[in-house]
């Protein structure tokens, strides 16, 4: 039953991909999943146009992704896009990353000090991400 679900999802997705390529439409298509450290989790999907900022939202928080190509994209993730500072920070202590394009990445998160008031890394989750370069 799974391996069924998995496979129609994985079509759906290959065709929805495959039509999105006239100029003028969405040209990358991004999906995302957020493992919390309680094993709780959400997931999402979304299309992006390379040309602004992109905001994907998942559960309570947002995915920006900007500077888009073909090979990679900056990403950063948020409480809300509309506070001054990212709510979590990669394993660099940076709150953007620089991630390759083409496949998925995990990359854990963790809070900030101004967030956890603690200036250790304190694990926020892991976001497995993946942004499909349509063109």
């Amino acid at each position: 039953m799974r391996r069924s679900l998995a496979t129609a999802f994985l079509i759906a997705a290959s065709t929805i991909s495959a039509s999105a390529g006239e100029r003028g439409d969405p040209q990358y298509f991004v999906k995302a999943w957020l493992q919390m450290p309680d094993r709780s989790f959400e997931q999402t999907s979304g299309w992006c146009d390379g040309e602004d900022d992109c905001f994907v939202p998942i559960g309570e928080h947002v995915i920006q992704l900007r500077d888009m190509s073909a090979s990679s994209y900056t990403f950063s993730f948020w409480n809300d896009p509309s506070q001054q500072d990212a709510c979590c920070v990669s394993h660099t202590g940076f709150p953007t990353l620089r991630l390759w394009s083409g496949r998925p990445r995990v990359v854990p998160l963790y809070y900030t000090p101004r967030v956890s008031g603690d200036p250790g890394q304190i694990l926020f989750g892991n976001l497995v991400i993946a942004v499909e370069y349509l063109g």
